[in-house]
């Protein structure tokens, strides 16, 4: 298992702000990637490639978003 950290993706939120990070726990980055994009509003593009990446002994997997608040 491993994390997958995006500090900042073009669209992880609906939001007039769509932009964000996103934190995944996975297996793969395909998979990660496949778990993100499962998220409504959230989408990583092929080209943005995860900042970081973590080994875990275990885990299960996990989405985290957390988008910019913005300024309003």
């Amino acid at each position: 298992m491993n994390v997958f950290i995006w500090e900042r993706v073009e669209k992880c939120s609906g939001k007039y702000h769509s932009e964000g990070g996103v934190v995944v726990f996975a297996k793969s980055e395909k998979r990660a990637r496949e778990l993100a994009n499962e998220i409504p509003d959230c989408k990583i593009n092929d080209d943005e490639k995860p900042d970081d990446v973590r080994q875990l002994v275990s885990g299960l997997e996990k989405v985290f978003i957390f988008p910019d608040a913005g300024c309003c």
